[in-house]
Order: structure tokens, then C-alpha cells, then sequence
């Protein structure tokens, strides 16, 4: 990976870090609004637990270089189940916006390290 990239990448993982290790901690300790989002999913208490550990393990991930892809990877998914629970029962609103934009950054890293995968580096390139 060149220099250049591997610092786009960290500045991408960052930012996903920044992002979701709140969303992990207000879900994992109960928070009234991560309570009420998860109700009104009809996911309380056991979806809200799960989300929050992957986002937490998300996390984790993001911090290992040789582990980043990976995490990237699990951040997608999770972001792409926020944005279908958006556009299907939550409506538009902050957090439609934040999912869309921890998508791209998702991406973005996956495309960065993309070699670090080989079934994704034989497909990308």
C-alpha cells in the first residue's frame, strides 16, 4: 500500500471510529434515545446489544492495520441495515445521513486495502 493511501485510510478509519464508538457506548449502556430507536424497530433489548457489539467490534477492528478491511467491511453491513431500517420504519432524519456517509467511508477503505483480501483484490482488479 502506498504512503499516500495508507494515510487516507487511517484518516477514513478515524473518522468511522469517531463516529460509531458513541453509537456502540449509547447502545450498550441503555441510552433513552438508542432504547427508543431500538423499540420502535421492534429490535429492544437483544437488536440493540448485537448492533452495539458489532459497532464496538467494528471498532476494534478499525484499529489494526491488518484487521481494517475487515472492519470496513462490517461497518458496510451494519450501515446498510441502518439505511434499509431508514428508508422502511425510522424515516428521514441526521442519522439517514450519517449512514450514508459511514457507507462511503466504508468503501473507500475496502477500495484502499482491497489487496489485503484476495477474493476482493481478484474481483476489483
Amino acid at each position: 500500500m502506498k504512503p499516500t493511501a495508507q494515510i487516507i485510510s487511517w484518516i477514513l478509519q478515524l473518522t468511522i471510529i469517531t463516529l460509531l464508538a458513541p453509537a456502540a457506548y449509547a447502545k450498550l449502556t441503555a441510552h433513552p434515545d438508542a432504547v427508543a430507536l431500538f423499540t420502535t424497530l421492534e429490535m429492544e433489548p437483544a437488536g440493540r446489544y448485537i448492533i452495539g457489539f458489532l459497532e464496538a467490534a467494528t471498532c476494534a477492528l478499525l484499529l489494526n492495520p491488518n484487521s481494517a478491511v475487515h472492519g470496513a467491511i462490517l461497518s458496510l453491513g451494519i450501515m446498510i441495515g441502518a439505511l434499509i431500517a431508514h428508508l422502511s420504519k425510522i424515516g428521514f432524519d441526521n442519522m439517514f445521513y450519517f449512514s450514508l456517509i459511514l457507507i462511503i467511508t466504508s468503501s473507500a477503505i475496502i477500495y484502499l486495502r482491497r489487496k489485503q483480501i484476495k477474493s476482493i483484490a481478484r474481483m476489483l482488479n
